[in-house]
C-alpha cells in the first residue's frame, strides 16, 4: 500500500550511501550533546555525532568548495517574492484523477523527489498545456532533530481545480490525488500549520526554530530550492531547462513518456 511507503519514507528514506554521493547544501552544527545535521541538495539529512570529527571536516570542505563554485552575490538585490506573470491553469475537478493516471509510474527505487516532480509537471504540460505548480515543504532544524527526520525538504506537483481546491499528485507515496492540507498533515507529525509568508533565504539562514515547517508554492519551472533562492535574489525562472528535464528523467525513471 502507498500509505506504508509514505511511512517508510518518513522514517527511513535516504540511505547513507545515496546521501554521500549528493552535494552538501548546508551544515547545522549541533550544541553539546547534539548531533550535527548535514543537509544535502537532494533533501536528504545525515546525522553526525560529536565524535565523528573527521567526517564533519570532510563535509565542511565539500561545502566550502561548492560555495566557491556556485556563489551568488546577494548584496543590493531587489527581492521578487511573487511572479506576477505566471498564471496557473485551473483544471476541472473531474480531470484530476486523469492527470494522476497519466503520470509516469516507472520510478527508480532511489529517485529524488525534485527529479520526479520536474518530470511529472513537464509531461503533463506537454500533454495538455496545463501550467501547474510545485508544492515545496521545508522542515526546521529543531523539528528534524526532534523527530530524527531523514530529509529537510520535499517537493511534488500541485494542481488547482476550477472549484479552488489544490491537489498534490505525489505518485511515489499516494495512489490518488491528495488535498494539499492532507499532504502536509501526513508529512508533518505535529499537524501544526506551516509558515507560508516567508523568504527561502531567511529559512535557509535558520528561520524561526520555534516553528515546525515552512511551505511555498512555486511555478512548475522551479526544480530545486536553489531556484527559489535565485528568484528572491532577482534571477527569475520563466521557462523550462531541457537539460534539467532530461537529466531528471534519466535519474528518476526507467522508461516512459519523453
Amino acid at each position: 500500500m502507498k500509505s506504508f511507503m509514505l511511512m517508510a519514507f518518513l522514517a527511513f528514506s535516504f540511505g547513507a550511501g545515496a546521501a554521500s554521493e549528493d552535494g552538501v547544501h548546508s551544515i547545522v552544527k549541533g550544541k553539546a550533546g547534539e548531533p550535527h545535521l548535514i543537509k544535502f541538495n537532494s533533501g536528504a539529512v545525515k546525522f553526525l555525532e560529536e565524535s565523528e570529527t573527521s567526517e564533519l571536516k570532510k563535509f565542511e570542505a565539500e561545502l566550502s568548495s561548492s560555495k566557491l563554485m556556485s556563489r551568488i552575490g546577494n548584496k543590493s538585490r531587489t527581492l521578487f517574492l511573487d511572479d506576477p506573470n505566471y498564471e496557473i491553469t485551473q483544471v476541472p475537478d473531474s480531470q484530476i484523477q486523469d492527470i494522476y493516471n497519466r503520470m509516469n509510474p516507472y520510478m527508480r527505487r532511489k529517485s529524488e523527489c525534485s527529479d520526479r516532480a520536474h518530470v511529472w509537471t513537464w509531461d503533463e504540460f506537454q500533454h495538455s498545456g496545463v501550467k501547474s505548480e510545485k508544492a515545496f515543504l521545508f522542515l526546521t532544524d529543531t523539528y528534524i532533530k526532534r523527530h530524527r527526520y531523514k530529509w529537510w525538504f520535499h517537493v511534488a506537483p500541485m494542481f488547482t481545480t476550477t472549484s479552488g481546491k489544490k491537489y498534490v499528485l505525489d505518485k511515489q507515496f499516494y495512489d490518488h490525488p491528495t488535498l494539499l492540507s492532507k499532504w502536509i498533515g501526513d508529512l508533518v507529525f505535529t499537524k501544526l500549520e506551516c509558515v507560508k509568508d516567508f523568504r527561502f533565504i531567511d529559512y535557509d539562514a535558520g528561520a524561526d526554530q520555534s516553528q515546525d515547517c515552512y511551505f511555498k508554492s512555486e511555478p512548475m519551472y522551479y526544480y530545486v530550492p536553489a531556484d527559489i533562492r535565485a528568484f528572491e535574489l532577482g534571477r527569475q525562472k520563466t521557462n523550462w531547462s531541457m537539460p534539467e528535464v532530461n537529466g531528471a528523467r534519466s535519474r528518476a525513471f526507467f522508461k516512459g513518456s519523453n
